[in-house]
């Protein structure tokens, strides 16, 4: 390993250890001048209901983030179109906070210089000697683990929220369909949705308890189902919104757009399941092939292999 290489990673591994040590510091740093503040500002808890949250709250929470915010404006939230983006995805993926952006990229900058300092200190001291070039390849690509990790994990999750969106939202449109005939009005029905399908179907009472709060904050029946189709930004939501609005639009019968609603999408979830069975043998001719056909020839092969070789060995046996 020559010089230069070691100078890089020892100093990447120095700029790893003292920004870890920093924004420890810097989160578990009190000040002296916000403790003499709680007795007067109520504690640091943030209020419920329409209240306004707490200075000293808001210092405590984010001083981590106040740390790695020069590095997030410098690396990562540049652009402000590709900013606006993870905004919407990390709304798709379930966090609604108004710090969340700088959370997830802040992790993502504290992930990337925490797997760089583990790989620094693995390639001088656990692992054996190693070629410089690929000592400097397994920092790098400790690196970029880190800062791609939870942009995998957020795709992951939002894909696995919309999956359960859409095998939820048949029973939601029944549930819709039930209340409107029984003579409530679209945002009651809802309301009846969350109460009745929270523990069955967490996904859909969040998204639809969110569209009863903007009924609620004055929202246009337009605008708040066009915030769904954002949120979850699948077909079946889109669907939805547009047939609800035009149902409104066109003075229609809401039950009966409902009603066809939930047909439409009950028969598309049982084609989706048909296509899965379908792609079912397909799949499992690989587990099939690379597991259990050697397994299998190695039970029924064990015995004759055990006999050649016994004869092999001593003929007379044969």
């Amino acid at each position: 390993m020559d010089n230069s290489t070691i100078f890089l990673i020892q100093g990447a591994t120095f700029l790893a250890v003292a920004l870890f040590v920093l924004g420890a510091f810097a989160l578990i740093r009190r000040d002296p001048a916000l403790s003499r503040l709680i007795p007067f500002a109520g504690g640091a808890k943030e209020p419920s209901g329409g209240e306004g949250v707490s200075v000293v709250y808001d210092e405590n929470r984010h001083k981590a983030i106040e740390f790695l915010k020069p590095f997030q404006k410098r690396f990562a939230q540049s652009d402000e179109k590709q900013t606006g983006i993870v905004a919407g995805r990390l709304v798709q993926a379930g966090f609604y906070a108004r710090s969340a952006i700088e959370v997830y990229y802040s992790i993502r900058i504290f992930l990337a210089v925490a797997l760089v300092l583990i790989a620094g200190i693995s390639v001088f001291t656990l692992l054996p000697p190693m070629p410089s070039q690929f000592s400097l390849l397994f920092t790098i690509g400790a690196a970029t683990i880190g800062y791609y990790l939870p942009a995998l994990i957020l795709s992951s999750r939002i894909s696995e929220r919309q999956t359960d969106f859409r095998r939820g939202m048949p029973d939601a449109m029944d549930m819709i369909l039930v209340g409107v005939e029984a003579g409530l009005s679209l945002p009651a029905a809802i309301q009846h949705l969350c109460n009745e399908m929270a523990d069955a179907h967490p996904i859909i009472t969040e998204q639809f308890h969110i569209i009863g709060l903007e009924f609620q904050a004055g929202k246009s029946r337009a605008e708040a189902l066009s915030g769904l189709s954002r949120r979850i930004d699948i077909p079946e939501a889109r669907n939805f919104t547009t047939m609800i609005i035009q149902s409104e639009a066109l003075g229609t019968s809401l039950a009966q757009t409902l009603r066809v609603i939930a047909d439409e999408m009950r028969t598309n979830r049982m084609l989706e399941a048909e296509k899965k069975a379908t792609e079912l043998p397909v799949k499992m001719a690989i587990p099939l092939v690379l597991l259990i056909f050697p397994a299998l020839f190695s039970v029924i092969m064990a015995p004759l292999m055990i006999r050649i070789m016994a004869a092999l060995v001593d003929p007379a046996a044969s």
